[in-house]
């Protein structure tokens, strides 16, 4: 099978890895955890002896996990080759080593181990190296489209909310003074409105006294005219 470089299925991975995403655990599960080992590890895994335990079943990947070892080995190499032989046997042979010496046997006149291993080492690898940085960058926009800007907007509302705060105790502080210079106002014009009262009842206290004096002037004044109106008539008439 010829090698090839397949780019253009590499520029939906980031969605297609939110989306598994949304329905997995963050945590690497065993299977994917053994996989990045032996992928980074770059070396052929130990021939295991007769007496070795048989490995155990490894567990389910996850959604995103699926989703990256699919980006992973999108590119055509001699460890796909040998991947695409081994899926079709894994329901019919059941012992892992039979089944990668059957798989091995049909691409082994195009492809040696050597060049399986080195596919493994020097194609996927990096593969997975580039798509764990091509998702941090990804990471990196999430986190600035949906936390930077949030965490902008909450400093910008923080600040707002501390201006409104510091205007409302000034002007707390302005009305309260305001209305104490107005209770002063109103206590002055009662004293002064007491006092013009008292001045008024006072003003009209005197005033009436002195009718009274006018009064009794104005009629001793009758009198004494009528009583010379008398003297006049009593001695000229």
């Amino acid at each position: 099978m010829a090698d090839s470089d397949d780019t253009n299925s590499r520029q939906g991975l980031g969605a297609h890895l939110w989306g598994a995403v949304k329905g997995a655990l963050i945590d690497e599960d065993p299977i994917a955890a053994a996989r990045r080992a032996k992928l980074q590890g770059g070396k052929p895994p130990a021939v295991a002896s007769a007496a070795a335990v048989p490995e155990a079943a490894p567990a389910a990947m996850s959604p995103m996990a699926q989703a990256l070892m699919a980006q992973v080995l999108s590119k055509a190499t001699a460890y796909t080759a040998l991947t695409e032989k081994l899926a079709p046997l894994e329901t019919i042979v059941l012992d892992e080593r039979v089944r990668y010496q059957a798989a091995y046997a049909l691409i082994k006149s195009s492809r040696s181990v050597d060049q399986v291993v080195q596919a493994i080492a020097m194609q996927h690898v990096p593969a997975l190296e580039a798509e764990a940085a091509r998702f941090a960058a990804q990471l990196e926009d999430k986190e600035r489209q949906q936390i930077v800007a949030r965490s902008q907007e909450l400093q910008t509302l923080t600040a707002n909310i501390d201006a409104a705060a510091q205007q409302a105790a000034r002007l707390r502080e302005e009305t309260e003074t305001r209305i104490g210079q107005i209770e002063a106002t109103v206590a002055r014009d009662r004293e002064r409105q007491s006092q013009l009262t008292r001045e008024i009842d006072a003003k009209r206290h005197e005033l009436a006294g002195v009718q009274r004096q006018f009064d009794a002037a104005a009629t001793s004044v009758a009198q004494a005219l009528d009583a010379a109106k008398a003297t006049v008539l009593r001695h000229l008439a």
